[in-house]
């Protein structure tokens, strides 16, 4: 991304929110946006079919979906798509990080940083925190191990690279640094930083000025990571969908998340463009009839080459050797053969190996996938950019870098 100052994009966010004006209605582009919602019903990660009274319970609450997200595309504006670039070569390589979409600026996103073996949490110990900025701007910090709404405040933005956060209401948070409790925030406690972010757009530098209270000082004075596991404008950012987390560079857009257990699907509409990513996939012994069981995939990227070798119904088009991030991994093309038939028509190909709602990965007849099968250290670990074959994947899969913790430095 551009060298822009974090208090720079912050003004400019809110600024849009408060300039947007209604688009008119776009016949051609809800004909398109329809279209491609067919398509993505090729591949999806879905739960086994429900009883009726349950199917229209889910179909009540789609169609209130689909409102809700039609009336936030009438009143937001759309921000510039990259088009897919013609590459197709199929072995990795490295690339350069695209600039962040001007509508996913630093302040307005989350930001992960691991929590030190220093730092607790009212005597608790979370792995890693989640500093969140919205449109507000109001800035607060999440907890991995489900606490939210911590330190509450105000964001404004001054000078250059200054930011400050005043405390919207006491709520009686404290930390405590090597067992040396600090004292929480009070209502109004004002804290000045200096703000750096890096040249990608990747890591978010807090650094205290003068700050009030100490427990939040305590807190936000270090570097963050930009997270894209979050509705986000592509770009650098890391995923932490599961261990170990990563990071990997999407091109420009407007991206929403599906979060499951040990996977991510981070997508858009137009262009579709899909990114999944998932640990320990297991398949199915009938891929017609979920209640057959699971297959039981052994750790390692052949293995699964051979799961589908075996899965009636599909067909193994190629099993390539690749490197991901300098690791061991193939690229395997499988489709479902055009004159497979199950009930529904689904084919139903994995989940991971630690889901436990049920959720799934299915494809219709003729469908092709293009999977990346990564042997790490911690897993099997497989990724896949949608709708395939893409140009894109390439360019997507050989930014994939795995991080054995957050940077603390710029």
């Amino acid at each position: 991304m551009t060298d822009i100052r974090f208090e720079a994009r912050l003004a400019r966010v809110v600024r849009e929110y408060a300039d947007t004006a209604l688009l008119p209605i776009d016949a051609v582009a809800i004909a398109e946006a329809s279209v491609l919602a067919g398509r993505r019903d090729e591949r999806r990660w879905a739960l086994p079919p429900l009883p009726r009274a349950w199917a229209l319970i889910a179909l009540a609450a789609l169609i209130a979906a689909i409102l809700a997200a039609s009336f936030f595309v009438g009143s937001r504006r759309s921000n510039e798509i990259v088009q897919p670039s013609s590459s197709t070569t199929p072995s990795p390589s490295p690339a350069t990080a695209p600039p962040v979409s001007s509508s996913d600026a630093a302040g307005s996103g989350t930001w992960l940083a691991d929590v030190p073996a220093s730092l607790a949490f009212d005597g608790r110990q979370p792995a890693r925190m989640a500093l969140t900025v919205d449109s507000g701007p109001t800035a607060s910090i999440e907890l991995d191990s489900g606490t939210a709404g911590l330190f509450r405040s105000t964001v404004l933005t001054y000078g250059i690279g200054d930011i400050r956060f005043t405390t919207v209401a006491s709520s009686g948070e404290s930390v405590s640094i090597d067992g040396t409790a600090q004292r929480a925030c009070a209502q109004a406690d004002e804290g000045h930083y200096r703000s750096t972010v890096s040249q990608d757009g990747l890591v978010l530098t807090l650094t205290a000025v003068t700050e009030s209270c100490p427990s939040r000082q305590a807190v936000l004075a270090r570097s963050w990571t930009r997270s894209i596991s979050v509705p986000n404008g592509g770009g650098v950012g890391v995923v932490d969908g599961f261990d170990p987390v990563f990071t990997v560079v999407l091109p420009a857009g407007n991206y929403v998340v599906d979060r499951s257990t040990d996977s991510r699907t981070i997508h858009q509409d137009l262009p579709e463009l899909q990114f999944l990513s998932f640990k320990d996939p297991q398949g199915f012994k009938d891929p017609c009839d979920l209640s057959k069981g699971r297959y039981e995939i052994a750790p390692g990227a052949n293995a699964f080459v051979e799961y589908f070798r075996q899965l009636r119904g599909f067909t193994v088009d190629s099993a390539d050797e690749v490197r991901v991030d300098g690791l061991r991994a193939v690229k395997l093309v499988v489709h479902a053969d055009a004159g497979a038939s199950c009930p529904g028509g689904r084919l139903w190909e994995w989940q991971p190996k630690a889901e436990t709602t049920g959720a799934a990965w299915f494809v219709l007849p003729g469908v092709t996938d293009s999977l990346y099968l990564v042997e790490h250290p911690s897993g099997t670990l497989m990724f896949e950019v949608l709708p395939a074959p893409n140009a894109l994947e390439q360019r997507v899969i050989s930014t994939i870098h795995f991080l054995d913790r957050l940077p603390t430095e710029p």
